[in-house]
């Protein structure tokens, strides 16, 4: 049996054109993603469409102070990835690999059970840990 190795690249081409663009033109591409055995699918969004679906979703929480609290911490989230991306421009590092991908409406596939989320379940993964992958345009 194959090692797996340990550390394994980010810079699948494809994958992170796909990224590029759902985060600089805000493009959302259905995607298949095949992760250690489990299939995901879902929209693939871009970082900040994924932290405002948080944060609207976290709006719709019915304990105020839980739905205060998320909205908060993701409202802070969001500020600091848009901080650092503007970092990045500014020192001509545009090309800046990406390191988690974003889906929304994300659904776990599986022949014995279905996901146990019924709709708007946003869903974050590190792109490392992708085998294999499959996407509508």
């Amino acid at each position: 049996m194959a090692k797996k190795e340990e550390n394994v690249s980010t810079d699948d081409a494809v994958m992170q054109m796909l990224l590029d663009i759902t985060d600089k033109d805000g493009v959302e591409i259905g995607i298949t993603l095949n992760i250690n055995g489990a299939v995901v699918a879902g929209t693939l969004v871009g970082p900040h469409t994924y932290y405002e679906g948080i944060i609207q979703s976290a709006d719709g929480v019915e304990n105020s102070t839980l739905s205060r609290v998320l909205h908060k911490k993701f409202t802070d989230l969001k500020e600091a990835y848009i901080s650092e991306r503007q970092e990045e421009e500014e020192k001509k590092k545009q090309d800046m690999i990406a390191t988690f991908i974003h889906l929304k409406d994300a659904v776990y596939i599986s022949a014995n059970a279905q996901s146990p989320f019924k709709s708007h379940t946003w869903w974050r993964g590190r792109i490392d840990s992708i085998d294999g992958f499959s996407f509508k345009l």
